[in-house]
């Protein structure tokens, strides 16, 4: 490739919206990584280990639930929404298909976690805690991600994260006092992440005019099969790198949780730097090659 060409592609469309929704993203897994060194010293010192370590195992419990509704989409929906994004109809149709799948595999999420607490002493006697952590499965529900990735729109996952990350850090130092203030920390992650929901549902339908609406059966039942193999191939390696919060705690305590998750939350923070370039490459590679 010569000079010339090399410039030309640099000024061309296509790399003005990957180079802007790498920066995008960037400028969000950035503030994944800063938001852990502020949050991370008030709330083991006002909470305690122990409790710390409680929140941090009712999320990694709820995170099983957050795989099941993914379901393979992030990858499946992402190459659907890409390939198609020229025709409205179609768009509209993997838009509804998804979420109508995603909205059953959490009501029976949901159901899962009655039993879990219902049945298990060790769940039942902080089920409040569970119960608002659920929240965070909701708001992934009906914050479609995918869907902006596939139309290679970043910057409104951006703007949406860091307004709901800010507002959630804020929240932390407003109202988590004491120690048994700890049942607020996944109510207040789980609002800002159903605020989020709410206002990229509402960005859909008025910037991307995409209704939902009942799609046929064949098409959700397409969009379930063909979304199977992405689930299958990705669940074992998500619950190998999710579970280690959820079982230290089933084996030796809360504590432990808090210990370890102070650590964690450092390391996968910096960890997540690379994954704007996957996120942003992935889509373009679809529609085009």
């Amino acid at each position: 490739m010569s000079i010339r060409d090399l410039m030309g592609l640099i000024r061309s469309e296509e790399y003005r919206v990957l180079a802007e929704n790498f920066l995008s993203l960037s400028t969000l897994q950035v503030l994944v990584y800063i938001i852990p060194f502020i949050t991370l010293p008030y709330l083991t010192r006002v909470l305690g280990v122990y409790n710390y370590g409680l929140v941090n195992f009712a999320i990694a419990f709820n995170t099983y639930f957050i795989i099941i509704t993914d379901y393979g989409f992030n990858l499946s929906a992402v190459r659907e929404i890409s390939v198609n994004r020229e025709d409205p109809h179609r768009v509209s149709e993997i838009f509804s298909s998804v979420m109508l799948i995603k909205g059953i595999l959490a009501t029976l999420s949901f159901c899962i976690l009655l039993l879990v607490i219902l049945n298990i002493p060790r769940f039942s006697v902080n089920w409040q805690v569970y119960t608002f952590a659920f929240g965070l499965v909701i708001g992934n529900v009906i914050f479609p991600t995918w869907f902006y990735q596939g139309m290679e729109r970043m910057k409104y996952i951006t703007v949406l994260n860091v307004l709901t990350n800010l507002i959630f850090l804020a929240a932390i130092f407003i109202f988590i006092r004491r120690p048994s203030d700890y049942l607020y920390v996944p109510l207040l992650q789980s609002m800002g992440t159903l605020t989020a929901g709410v206002i990229s549902q509402w960005i859909i339908r008025t910037r991307f005019n995409v209704r939902f609406h009942l799609p046929p059966l064949r098409t959700v039942y397409e969009t379930f099969r063909d979304s199977t193999q992405f689930f299958l191939s990705r669940v074992s390696v998500s619950i190998y790198t999710g579970s280690n919060s959820f079982f230290l705690g089933l084996f030796a305590g809360n504590t432990a949780v808090g210990t370890t998750r102070s650590a964690e939350e450092l390391y996968t923070a910096a960890q997540g730097l690379y994954s704007p370039l996957i996120a942003v490459t992935y889509p373009y590679m679809a529609k085009t090659h």
